[in-house]
């Protein structure tokens, strides 16, 4: 079987006074947004695996329901290079897996993934799914199945 990820940048945040980043939690529309993503991801991922900011795995608890999460700290403030070390380290073990992560990495990865430009800013609540394609470097592996975000899945549905 091919294996499969989906990169999504985490839900709407708050922004409380005296709140560090790290800490900051979603905000309510998240929580709809995260409906929506959940539905469209349907049971694609068996595992989540969150950066350790209290948004992302909030968004992770939110999308993946009774499926495991995991929270990795590498992907908080991960440049490009490290967030794909841990998508390989997860891979190794796991065939479907959801990575919650922040901008602009998110969109960087999508992005340079897919070979082009699927979007200039992944929203918040933003997926794409990758399945693996071949090839030896981790970026040329992967082939772009779809793209979605909570403002085209409504306009969609």
């Amino acid at each position: 079987m091919a294996q499969r990820i989906w990169l999504i940048r985490h839900g709407k945040s708050s922004r409380p006074v005296g709140v560090i980043d790290h800490q900051r939690p979603l905000a309510k529309r998240a929580s709809g947004d995260a409906e929506l993503v959940g539905q469209w991801l349907g049971d694609g991922p068996g595992l989540f695996v969150a950066s350790s900011a209290r948004r992302a795995r909030e968004t992770a608890a939110l999308i993946a329901g009774d499926r495991p999460v995991r929270t990795d700290e590498r992907l908080y403030d991960a440049s490009e290079t490290e967030f794909l070390a841990v998508v390989e380290e997860v891979l190794a073990s796991s065939e479907a897996v959801a990575f919650v992560g922040h901008n602009p990495t998110i969109t960087y990865l999508v992005n340079r993934l897919a070979g082009r430009i699927v979007a200039d800013n992944v929203p918040t609540l933003g997926v794409a799914s990758f399945e693996q394609a071949g090839g030896r470097s981790s970026t040329a592996r992967w082939r772009l199945l779809d793209y979605a975000a909570p403002k085209l899945l409504r306009q969609a549905g």
